[in-house]
């Protein structure tokens, strides 16, 4: 079971629940996602089954993981980290998901906001959602990811929940760009 964004779900939701009912589970999670350490690309699995543990261990190549990785991991593991982890930065972007997904449902030109247990909100807008992430990029600085090109995402795109500033310039400038192309579509129109 992968679990890279279970920080951001209710802990009741966890696969690690069931490890003692099934004896063929795996659970999958990350350093990558709330732990923010996505550069050290750190992954690692759970079991409740011994013979299992020891199947993995006998594919994994040895020393798999380098020092410095090794290092960053054991330092986020900290009892002041994840204290501040699971005190401060989760209920920050919890809060921040839900406002940033309120605020996206307010604009006329939204016409789909998905539910999110993950650290990004995937929303739908009219139209041109391509060209208003790649203006956002270009000219506002603000970094999104297009998903029209997914299975059912036409004319989406998702974006990470931040901070309180860097979700306001990423609204910011959704709205500045909608402007421009909605304008630019229009004139096209006519």
């Amino acid at each position: 079971m992968d679990e890279a964004y279970i920080d951001f779900c209710d802990a009741s939701m966890s696969a690690l629940n069931l490890l003692h009912t099934f004896d063929n589970l795996v659970v999958l999670q990350t350093m990558s996602k709330a732990f923010g350490l996505a550069g050290i690309r750190l992954g690692y699995a759970i079991s409740g089954n011994s013979d299992l543990i020891q199947l993995m261990n006998n594919v994994k190549a040895p020393y798999n993981i380098n020092q410095l990785t090794s290092d960053l991991a054991l330092k986020a593991l900290t009892a002041d980290h994840t204290f501040r982890l699971k005190n401060e930065l989760l209920p920050m972007i919890l809060e921040q998901r839900t406002k940033v997904m309120e605020a996206l449902e307010s604009l006329e030109f939204v016409t789909q906001v998905f539910p999110s247990d993950a650290n990004f909100i995937l929303f739908r807008v009219k139209h041109s959602a391509h060209e208003i992430y790649k203006r956002m990029a270009d000219e506002g600085g603000v970094v999104s990811r297009y998903r029209g090109n997914e299975l059912h995402c036409k004319e989406c795109i998702r974006v990470t929940v931040g901070t309180p500033e860097e979700n306001q310039a990423f609204l910011s400038q959704l709205a500045l760009v909608w402007n421009k192309v909605n304008d630019h579509h229009k004139s096209n129109l006519s």
